[in-house]
């Protein structure tokens, strides 16, 4: 059941999805206080394998160095260039592109080009800026800020969840998304949260119904939000079976657990997905997601096969549906910059709701009762308070 029973107040306003002011303290009040997915060890598997991404405005680089995976801030401190403009690769050392100063796995200078020339040696503003990392089981995470609790703790409750759902080698990612799209970062996230347009958006996945709320059950929490659906259709039989076949523990339930401010998982008994939404400016963004598929531990010609069909089905239906959603973004981005209407949120959108909560609180934005319009101020104004409750 859900939790409300009733509409809800949209707490935030059709600008704070395009005003340049509102992006910016998002970046620092949001995004570099929180752990953000960066790739996959399954993406950094070799020694020298590096991948490069910008979180919150600020290009990281992601190298496996023998073996351990580290992050710094992909900036050269001679000079202030890029070390690498690639979006990923393998450099046998790692050295900054333009000048050719090289760096060991702590960030430490190694051979730097006539060095005599930079006598004394200033050893302190000549390294590179480490990033804390942390892995989820195959999943690497890192955090710009150095007093963020531990990868677990921001996780928790669901980190053991997560890590089992991503473990590698029983489960094996197997595609890589990235895609850029014309709308504001929380126009796709809000879109993971709500079940409302899926039969809608989504005919052909769900024969144009919307998951029974009797079968539903929602979590909302301060530091995030969880939808699980029991399943019971054929598909999901086949599921149940492909799992145990493999070796797997069937749940026959969907799961999508978020974690806020964007990370969000979608689990399955034969394939999970993480998929994040990363601003790139006020009115773009690019989804960044990684699915994997039941590798399980069990081997033979018939399991190979089952494996390889499953795969490929959970696949071309993820293919659908992401597609499907992201026709929908850049219509709902030129609506809100074009809109003067509030917004409702009705029961089954309750995550949005919380979500926003989220928002408001972080961002200390204030609902006035007289206008509804949201400023900066005192963020009990909030029509109601950030809860955490469970219903079953």
């Amino acid at each position: 059941m859900f939790i409300h029973q009733h509409r809800l107040r949209h707490l935030l306003r059709p600008q704070h999805y395009f005003d340049r002011n509102h992006y910016l303290s998002e970046l620092k009040e949001l995004f570099r206080p929180s752990w953000q997915f960066a790739a996959t060890r399954s993406e950094l598997k070799n020694d020298g394998d590096f991948i490069t991404i910008e979180i919150a405005g600020t290009p990281l680089i992601l190298r496996n160095f023998s073996g351990e995976v580290k992050a710094f801030i992909n900036v050269c401190p001679h000079r202030h260039a890029m070390l690498t403009c690639a979006p990923s690769g393998n450099c046998e050392v790692l050295r900054c592109q333009y000048h050719g100063w090289e760096f060991n796995s702590e960030g430490r200078t190694g051979k730097i080009p006539e060095a005599k020339l930079f006598r004394p040696w200033d050893r302190e503003n000549a390294h590179l800026s480490p990033i804390r990392i942390s892995h989820c089981g195959d999943l690497l995470f890192v955090t710009l800020d150095d007093a963020a609790p531990s990868l677990r703790e921001w996780m928790s409750p669901l980190y053991d969840e997560i890590k089992e759902a991503f473990f590698a080698p029983f489960w094996r990612m197997r595609e890589v998304w990235d895609i850029d799209t014309p709308c504001n970062w929380k126009v796709p996230t809000e879109n993971t949260l709500e079940s409302y347009h899926v039969a809608t958006v989504h005919p052909t996945w769900t024969g144009g119904q919307l998951p029974a709320e009797q079968h539903s059950e929602h979590v909302l929490d301060d530091r995030y939000t969880t939808l699980r659906y029991k399943t019971s259709g054929p598909l999901d039989r086949r599921q149940c079976w492909v799992s145990r076949l493999l070796g797997g523990k069937p749940q026959s339930t969907y799961r999508h657990l978020h974690l806020h401010p964007n990370v969000a998982f979608c689990l399955t008994d034969t394939f999970n997905y993480i998929a994040t939404c990363q601003p790139i400016s006020e009115t773009t963004s690019v989804i960044r997601s990684r699915m994997y598929s039941i590798h399980g531990s069990r081997r033979g010609p018939l399991k190979d096969l089952v494996r390889h069909v499953a795969w490929r089905l959970g696949r071309k239906t993820m293919r659908m549906v992401f597609n499907e959603d992201r026709h929908i973004f850049p219509a709902q981005q030129s609506g809100l910059e074009s809109s003067n209407c509030p917004g409702v949120i009705g029961a089954r959108e309750e995550r949005i709701y919380q979500f926003q909560q989220y928002v408001c609180h972080k961002m200390n934005l204030t609902i006035s009762e007289d206008n509804g319009d949201l400023g900066e101020g005192r963020s009990e104004s909030i029509e109601a308070p950030m809860i955490s409750v469970k219903s079953r």
